[in-house]
């Protein structure tokens, strides 16, 4: 599968369809420090290499509030890999991930997915990336007889941010399905009596689930308990005991997306070449 990348659009549907709900959104925007008012170090773009301050190590990329620091290059037969660390220079800080229950902290998660890759060679463009959120290695398909020397630049095209979303939606038998962010929906399975309580059964269908992670849970009193079916089922069993179910059923979507930094970024392998 070619996973869709959730892009900067999903501020603008956020803005647009949450506004009237109070729920603000915030992305930073990369500053050049070729614009024409200085800012500080940890508001640019650019590699700290190259204007001689930095925040962990010369040779990083800052990348929102995250350094990027290469550790290694090396090539084996058809493939370069180029190993590299992230260290957040946000506070630490615990925060919810995936259902309520679970919590951790941000140094546990990455704060930055540096999802593509372009290597500039003689022979030509190179793309290439991790394999997923929690790797720390960028790969590139090459010819074999590769150097390491023949790569004259590299930019890091594609980094995506998470962002944490939590959207009120109902559901009801006339609408039973609702878009919660492009790419994210969640559907009414059944409704099923169980003495004086109410059993909601809903579906999260999620289109990349690299770039997202939702929960449903009951919004408001009435609500009992809300867990998911089966590992690795994205259906989710809540318990209504409110009395009679309202015509339309008061949930709360909580998760995350990854939100694209505006770039790109160049990659300095000065500390590993």
């Amino acid at each position: 599968m070619n996973p869709r990348a959730v892009s900067l659009t999903v501020v603008a549907f956020l803005l647009g369809g949450f506004a009237a709900g109070g729920i603000g959104v915030r992305v930073i925007r990369e500053v050049s420090t070729a614009d024409a008012t200085p800012l500080p170090l940890s508001a640019t773009s650019t590699s700290a290499a190259t204007s001689g301050f930095y925040q962990v190590d010369p040779n990083e990329t800052l990348i929102s509030s995250t350094a990027l620091v290469p550790s290694s290059i090396e090539v084996a037969g058809d493939r370069l890999a180029i190993a590299y660390d992230l260290v957040s220079l946000a506070p630490r800080q615990s925060v919810a991930f995936s259902a309520p229950d679970v919590v951790v902290f941000n140094e546990d998660v990455a704060a930055i997915y540096p999802r593509r890759w372009v290597i500039e060679t003689p022979r030509g463009s190179i793309e290439g990336g991790p394999a997923n959120v929690d790797a720390r290695v960028a790969r590139f398909d090459v010819v074999e007889g590769f150097s390491v020397d023949e790569v004259e630049s590299i930019r890091i095209v594609e980094a995506l941010s998470p962002y944490s979303v939590e959207v009120p939606v109902t559901l009801s038998d006339a609408d039973p399905i609702v878009e919660v962010v492009p790419g994210v929906t969640i559907s009414l399975l059944n409704l099923s009596d169980q003495g004086s309580s109410t059993i909601v059964q809903v579906a999260i269908d999620i289109e990349d689930t690299e770039v997202a992670d939702f929960f449903v849970s009951g919004d408001g009193p009435g609500w009992r308990s809300a867990v998911f079916e089966a590992e690795g089922r994205r259906r989710v069993t809540l318990t209504w005991a409110g009395g009679p179910l309202p015509a339309e059923i008061p949930l709360l979507a909580t998760g995350s997306v990854w939100i694209s930094v505006e770039g790109p970024f160049d990659v300095s392998l000065g500390g590993v070449r």
